[in-house]
């Protein structure tokens, strides 16, 4: 059974915690204390597993009792109990392992207990001496993976990683999951740009504390408590490690940027399978955030730039199929390009597949017709009458 050591400075509030605690059968209160200061007296001479702590308190508030118990307790773990938001985001700094709002419930504080009860398992886990570690004879040391933070913002909005689990992250919140998907697709930005983006109909003060608990709410999900952070804070401003992150959209800017840089006859093919594979649709598909639409539309337009990119250099170097798969992909995205067409009917041409050139024609005629009441160009007549489509 948990030893634990609970004070609150509020007599109502301090019994009620008791009484929840005690008839869960899983804890033991060792000691009970309006007066943090006696709280701290009593962790000089006694041992116990966990605390749970106010943070509002007269001459000693919460967060100062943390650094007064862990004076004497090193890695002892914390469950903050109030009746205030705005001291999330505070409180993780501290890596607390719980943040409760008051009213406590018995439901709320047992699902804390099974929080404490997985830290003291694992740090029990922790002090066994460890298995020898094996390494690769062709490695020179063991080998650190990084990465800690998979996701994916094509085609949707999934994040693994940090809890540990193989399934996509719970994010407690539409406006958790909203707030977590603008800071790894900004980087870096501040609080002021993200309370005006995510909270702009509240006061600036509402703002404020929302955007603290719900901060709190993304880095406790992602398991950002350790001495590197994946979110970090630096004054005003908040950035993401993006060495943590394996992330669809960091690489598909990268590799767009190093297909802009390469001379036109020197591009890499396996580049533009990366990037097409990269690209598993919009960007935050089914996310309706005002902030993303036109990003969205921008990285369609990249990807666009770059099938153009693959579609024309593979047919420049004869190889008229995957520069007919480049083309065609481009259609599905931007149906009414005429240029487009014509491509692809010169390529079905060469190759003399003169039904599918003509068939693709009478797509074109299609099209037009229907989405702008117009026809192909002249130009395109022509080559049509010239091939005896």
């Amino acid at each position: 059974m948990m030893k634990v050591l609970i004070v609150d400075d509020e007599d109502l509030s301090l019994k009620r915690l008791n009484r929840i605690l005690t008839a869960s059968g899983e804890v033991e209160i060792c000691g009970a204390f309006h007066d943090p200061e006696e709280a701290a007296e009593y962790a000089k001479t006694h041992r116990f597993d966990a605390a749970f702590l106010d943070i509002t308190m007269p001459r000693i508030s919460g967060m100062t009792l943390i650094g007064e118990l862990r004076k004497f307790h090193p890695s002892l773990p914390i469950v903050l109990v109030t009746g205030y938001e705005e001291y999330a985001v505070q409180a993780f700094d501290y890596e607390v392992i719980d943040y409760v709002i008051k009213p406590v419930t018995a439901e709320r504080l047992n699902r804390s207990i099974s929080r404490l009860k997985q830290r003291l398992e694992e740090s029990s886990a922790g002090s066994r001496e460890p298995e020898l570690e094996t390494e690769s004879p062709e490695a020179d040391g063991p080998i650190v993976d990084e990465t800690r933070l998979t996701v994916r913002l094509f085609g949707g909005f999934s994040v693994h990683g940090g809890d540990g689990t193989d399934g996509p992250l719970k994010l407690r919140t539409p406006k958790t999951e909203e707030l977590l998907a603008f800071l790894l697709y900004n980087r870096s930005t501040t609080r002021d740009v993200l309370t005006d983006t995510l909270w702009k109909d509240l006061s600036p003060q509402k703002a404020s504390t929302n955007l603290n608990s719900t901060l709190y709410y993304v880095r406790r999900a992602i398991g950002d408590g350790g001495d590197t952070p994946i979110i970090r804070k630096d004054g005003s401003g908040i950035r993401v490690d993006r060495e943590a992150i394996d992330c669809d959209l960091y690489e598909f800017e990268e590799l767009f940027r190093q297909m802009r840089r390469t001379p036109e006859n020197q591009h890499d093919p396996e580049r533009f399978e990366r990037m097409d594979a990269l690209y598993a649709g919009e960007f935050l598909k089914d996310r309706h955030y005002e902030w993303a639409f036109a990003r969205a539309r921008q990285l369609e337009m990249d990807f666009i730039a770059m099938l153009d990119t693959a579609a024309r250099y593979h047919a420049k170097i004869e190889q008229p199929l995957r520069a007919l798969y480049y083309f065609e992909r481009i259609l599905q995205l931007d149906p009414i390009r005429e240029d487009v067409h014509r491509e692809i009917i010169l390529l079905y041409v060469l190759l003399d597949r003169k039904s599918d050139a003509k068939r693709q024609y009478r797509t074109l005629e299609k099209v037009l017709d229907e989405e702008l009441g117009a026809r192909p160009s002249a130009e395109l007549e022509r080559i049509i009458r010239a091939a005896q489509l």
